[in-house]
């Protein structure tokens, strides 16, 4: 099929460096001419290299060439800033709105709260090379932690770090994989149905909950991790 040849062959520009990340495609016109192809079967092979986190997408942009996915471990209370930076990547963090609120039904259930509990929520964009590829929000509970004693730029970790000990704090994270849509798209300059990976991390301290946090990413940003576990025979 020739979308699939078309595919194959930008792929192995990629493969061999003759595309550079963060370069931008030709149009999909000009690219349709070039294989002497329609825009129908273009877009067919463009659609497997997204997929395949070769090429992202930035809606009314076009298509820019990916660049090397950071590796994520599950389950460590680690930040965002650090784990870049460990990799080589240039990171930084933009806060969206950071207030104590109303706990909804989903964060009073992760939170184990009662009626009527607020909690203090952050909402920031985590960005790598200054291309923003991941949405976060985060909660905790708003009488331990005052929205006025708090330094927004932080992320979770670094944040509860600054105000208690981490010691016996452990961490559940579930991974599932969704699409961008609304106003998260549109943070993430992605366009309506970007593939996303979706992590929903539980932070504990023993058997009681101290924070919950989802983050929404963009599926060419990151490789999820995790340590092997030793088994017994």
């Amino acid at each position: 099929m020739q979308y699939i040849k078309i595919k194959e062959t930008i792929a192995e520009q990629i493969e061999q460096g003759m595309l550079a990340a963060g370069q931008k495609l030709p149009s999909e016109r000009q690219l349709a001419e070039t294989f002497a192809t329609t825009r129908v079967t273009l877009r067919e092979a463009l659609s497997l290299l997204e997929t395949e986190g070769l090429i992202y997408r930035e809606d009314r942009r076009g298509w820019f060439i990916a660049p090397p996915r950071i590796d994520f471990p599950l389950s460590m209370a680690e930040d965002f800033l650090v784990l870049a930076e460990n990799q080589g990547r240039q990171a930084s963090l933009s806060v969206i709105r950071a207030k104590n609120t109303l706990a909804n039904k989903q964060v009073s259930g992760w939170l184990q709260l009662g009626p009527f509990a607020e909690v203090y929520a952050v909402e920031m964009l985590r960005y790598l090379e200054k291309r923003p590829v991941c949405l976060v929000r985060y909660w905790v509970h708003a009488e331990k932690h005052a929205a006025q004693d708090c330094d927004v730029a932080q992320e979770l970790f670094a944040w509860l770090r600054q105000r208690e000990s981490l010691h016996d704090i452990h961490v559940n994270d579930s991974v599932t994989v969704g699409c961008l849509s609304g106003e998260t798209a549109v943070m993430l300059h992605a366009a309506p149905g970007t593939p996303a990976i979706v992590i929903e991390r539980k932070v504990y301290r023993g058997k009681h909950p101290v924070a919950a946090e989802i983050t929404i990413w963009r599926h060419d940003t990151l490789t999820v991790t995790s340590n092997a576990a030793h088994l017994s025979q």
